[in-house]
């Protein structure tokens, strides 16, 4: 079944068009690669889907429902939700503190609940937390619920990021560059848990510069250049096409 359906899509910064006419579909439980040189325009179209941007012309649906005007807090309700090249956490806070903020995206409490400390803030928040910690334990990082966020390895650092937005329930998760920086064990601790969350019923969509795990982990992979798709289909099929050996130079696929 089509989860995501991207159609005629433009996003243009003042004379720099960053996506050109883009259009491709992802299928609900697939594992779908985006890659692309530098600057092709990858990272952009995931901040158009999330609704960081809106498109300059053209347009996205999510479960048939077009969202390309949403905020990304109306995306990420839908069940959109990213990860970014960066890593974002609060580096001051536990790692099961960090859990228990993405947690909260689903709570069933309000404000004023929480500055008194009601009932029911105090019964959701018994919720959020054994959530929280089962995602840790999902995620293989219950030994570190106590521990600082800054004091992790950095491959256990990317892991919470994921873990922080499975916390928010998605539906279709956008990771970008999860394997960036890490070492050969922490990059197939990696691939591990992303098929595990592939197996949990989660669509995902990834940014990857690793071409052994782009090639290793997706069904399906949409190349782009200049922000214009120049091949699409099974990493054996990419691997044979010669406008994305064109576009790297051969080298990253040569590697891989």
């Amino acid at each position: 079944m089509q989860l995501l359906s991207i159609n005629s899509l433009n996003m243009q910064f003042g004379g720099l068009k960053a996506i050109n006419d883009l259009g491709f579909s992802v299928d609900q439980g697939e594992i779908r690669g985006l890659i692309g040189p530098n600057g092709a325009g990858k990272t952009t179209l995931f901040n158009v889907i999330s609704g960081v941007y809106k498109p300059s012309k053209g347009s996205i649906t999510f479960k048939g429902q077009e969202i390309g005007t949403l905020k990304p807090h109306r995306t990420t309700r839908l069940g959109i939700v990213r990860t970014f090249q960066s890593i974002t956490l609060f580096k001051n806070f536990t790692v099961l503190k960090n859990m228990m903020v993405g947690c909260h995206l689903h709570s069933n409490y309000s404000y004023w609940g929480a500055l008194l400390n009601t009932a029911k803030t105090r019964n959701s928040e018994k919720d959020n937390e054994r959530k929280a910690r089962e995602i840790l334990e999902f995620m293989g990082l219950t030994g570190y619920a106590d521990d600082l966020a800054a004091n992790l390895p950095h491959g256990h650092q990317r892991a919470l990021g994921v873990a922080i937005a499975m916390a928010a329930e998605p539906e279709l998760l956008l990771l970008d560059e999860p394997c960036t920086g890490m070492n050969t064990d922490e990059t197939e601790e990696m691939v591990g848990l992303i098929n595990k969350i592939r197996d949990r019923g989660v669509t995902i969509m990834l940014i990857e510069h690793d071409m052994k795990v782009v090639m290793g982990i997706c069904d399906k992979i949409t190349v782009i250049n200049f922000g214009t798709k120049i091949a699409e289909g099974t990493p054996a099929e990419i691997r044979k096409d010669e406008l994305v050996h064109e576009a790297y130079l051969g080298s990253d696929f040569d590697a891989a």
